[in-house]
């Protein structure tokens, strides 16, 4: 319509939420393995790589996670039930716990790494730490200052890690996070680095209203994963 201005800039989040959401089908299922590691491939792996050597570790974990889903499904496809990326993840799993490469259980099973059911493990934990971190820094929307921003910014890192990676996490897997934490970009930096071709003016206001919708597009997906490993009895809750 005349007199309007050219829409904001897209952000990595913005971007990340619109394919978080296309991994998931109207009933709320998971459309099928490719439409899920797609996803991933658009959401979670860019926004962690774009947060630079701090994350990096983390980011690079999550990508060689999605490579193990890919390559399970692809070895699935050449089996007689030809379970495949364009079949759903509860029959790639149900193939997985066929081929009795893991040990399925009620409460705690043994899973086979590589295989499918590990990397989609790590890869909805990685998820949700994201989101549980995103939401606790729009939270509240802008920080009054930058003293009350860094100080939101890292506990809801902290927040958002205890409760999605660390009881999963042994002690030098938690030593390196917490390394690697230290040296995460500050909140301004974070900001400027999600919008980077925003307004400076609108940038904040931009990110975190972002941030608040990407949370919204991940939960989802993230249940949808940890829903279909508790159906085929593959969650697994040892430390590594």
């Amino acid at each position: 319509a005349r007199g309007r201005g050219p829409p904001p800039p897209a952000t990595l989040l913005a971007t990340g939420a619109q394919a978080l959401r296309g991994a998931l089908a109207p009933s709320g299922k998971l459309r099928d393995v490719a439409a899920l590691l797609s996803a991933i491939e658009a959401s979670l792996v860019p926004l962690l790589s774009s947060f630079g050597p701090s994350m990096a570790f983390a980011a690079q974990n999550d990508a060689r996670n999605v490579r193990k889903v890919r390559a399970a499904a692809s070895a699935a496809a050449a089996a007689p039930d030809t379970a495949s990326l364009q079949d759903g993840v509860d029959r790639l799993l149900s193939h997985e716990v066929a081929s009795g490469c893991h040990k399925p259980a009620e409460k705690s099973a043994v899973l086979a790494d590589p295989s499918a059911a590990i990397g989609l493990t790590w890869l909805s934990r990685s998820l949700r730490f994201i989101c549980m971190w995103m939401e606790g820094v729009c939270a509240g929307g802008a920080p009054v200052d930058a003293a009350a921003a860094t100080k939101r910014y890292r506990e809801a890192m902290s927040a958002a890690y205890e409760a999605s990676l660390a009881p999963y996490h042994g002690w030098l897997n938690r030593n390196i996070f917490n390394g690697c934490a230290k040296h995460a970009p500050g909140y301004a930096s974070l900001i400027a680095t999600l919008a980077p071709t925003a307004d400076e003016a609108t940038r904040e206001a931009l990110v975190l209203m972002d941030m608040a919708d990407f949370a919204t597009a991940a939960a989802p997906v993230a249940d949808a994963v940890e829903a279909a490993l508790a159906r085929a009895k593959l969650v697994d809750s040892r430390r590594a």
